[in-house]
């Protein structure tokens, strides 16, 4: 079933109750193994994992909910400490290029028999899919320190040609043994002096 059918199998009395909330879960596939957070308070037990609540400590920048094929970034910002500052400079290997996945989820504000308030309704829908960049990281003064998470969606490289760049690699795919551009790496920010 379907992010649509989950929706339209909602009662309609139950969506104009107005005890709907809407949160914001998040996956995030590092190296060291998958993270699951929420923008919520404390843990929440759902779709047979644990998300860790955040709170306030995790900002999302806008998110487009269009169907439209659209290569918007996303930047996660979390307001850090010095252990995490340094944790952010050792993530390059970690983070980049691995897989982030932004959903939303509906959940019921109220009690419904025992089962207490933040009660998923339907399943989480996918607002964002795409890679995590290297975290970078900022301070402005001794309070005001901030780690950054660049994000690129699914369709950022969909004009680029298929092994359309200079590179080594992409020679070899191209035509396996040429050897045009294996010292093109040797040569990047290198200057040559004519005698």
């Amino acid at each position: 079933m379907g992010a649509r059918d989950d929706l339209l199998a909602i009662p309609d009395e139950q969506l104009r109750s107005g005890k709907i909330a809407e949160a914001v879960l998040c996956w995030m596939d590092f190296t060291t193994g998958a993270k699951r957070w929420w923008a919520g308070f404390g843990d929440l037990d759902h779709v047979g994992h644990i998300w860790q609540g955040t709170g306030e400590a995790i900002d999302i920048s806008d998110l487009s909910s269009d169907y439209q094929m659209s290569a918007d970034p996303l930047t996660i910002s979390l307001a850090a400490t010095t252990e995490m500052i340094l944790l952010a400079k050792d993530s390059r290997a970690a983070v980049t290029g691995r897989q982030i996945v932004v959903y939303s989820q509906l959940f019921t504000t109220e009690r419904i028999g025992a089962v207490g308030p933040w009660q998923a309704i339907g399943s989480p829908m996918a607002l964002f899919t795409g890679t995590m960049a290297a975290m970078t990281y900022s301070a402005q003064g001794p309070k005001d320190k901030m780690i950054s998470l660049q994000c690129e969606g699914l369709w950022v490289r969909r004009n680029a040609p298929p092994r359309g760049l200079l590179t080594d690699r992409d020679q070899q795919a191209r035509h396996p043994g040429d050897k045009g551009l294996e010292r093109v790496a040797v040569y990047t920010n290198h200057s040559t002096r004519w005698i």
